[in-house]
């Protein structure tokens, strides 16, 4: 089955194995990497991992246009598809499209307190909380980085969910926060590689890595 065929072949089994999710509820997990090097396209391939699986998604973007993330993930999608030569890759799509969810804040307005009333608001409207939150374009080196960070892990506890975030810088105190850390790093030849820093979930080994290809901004084993 193709939707296996993508599940099996994504180089995020490298971090996790083809049976289980990569990193499960109760996690707050950090993907961190200069700007313009492809945090946006790390997250976005960890959220579509999610939706091939059946789970349910919701993607906070800061400072972003809704048809901008929206173009990502179809980027994604469709550079995905091509390698398993997926028969009809527009029905799929639109079928694990409907469990996803896309918000924005402008960063000045951004605060995990106010995106918890956002997504606690679901249930009023008799929409399911998401199984994974992803965040794109936090500051995670500013003076309340510490504070955000730990609002968010607690939200992740308590609504028993995966939180993954991507940052420029995060500071060493809001990193000993989070359970999973992964660096993106470039080579001066051009080279992309993301790294496991810290994995206390027992999901991925430290020192773990793979490439990121440089025209489809999509991981490599």
């Amino acid at each position: 089955m193709k939707r296996q065929e993508l599940i099996a072949s994504n180089p995020l089994r490298l971090l996790s194995p083809a049976d289980g999710g990569m990193v499960a509820g109760r996690h707050l997990a950090v993907v961190k990497a200069p700007a313009g090097t492809g945090k946006t396209a790390i997250l976005v391939q960890i959220a579509l991992d999610k939706l091939l699986r059946g789970e349910r998604v919701v993607h906070v973007g800061i400072n972003d246009q809704l048809n901008s993330i929206k173009l990502w993930y179809s980027h994604v999608f469709a550079a995905l598809a091509s390698q398993v030569q997926l028969g009809d890759p527009a029905k799929l799509e639109d079928e694990i499209m409907g469990h996803r969810l896309l918000m924005t804040f402008m960063a000045e307005n951004f605060t995990p307190a106010r995106l918890a009333q956002r997504l606690d608001g679901l249930a009023r409207h008799q929409i399911a909380l998401p199984d994974c939150l992803v965040i794109d374009g936090l500051a995670g080196h500013t003076p309340d980085a510490v504070a955000m960070f730990a609002a968010l892990q607690s939200y992740a506890m308590e609504r028993n969910i995966t939180i993954w975030l991507s940052c420029l810088e995060v500071c060493v105190e809001a990193e000993k926060l989070a359970d999973t850390v992964l660096a993106l790093t470039s080579s001066p030849d051009g080279h992309a590689t993301l790294v496991v820093l810290k994995d206390e979930g027992g999901y991925a080994a430290t020192g773990a890595a793979m490439g990121l290809d440089p025209q489809t901004l999509l991981l490599r084993r």
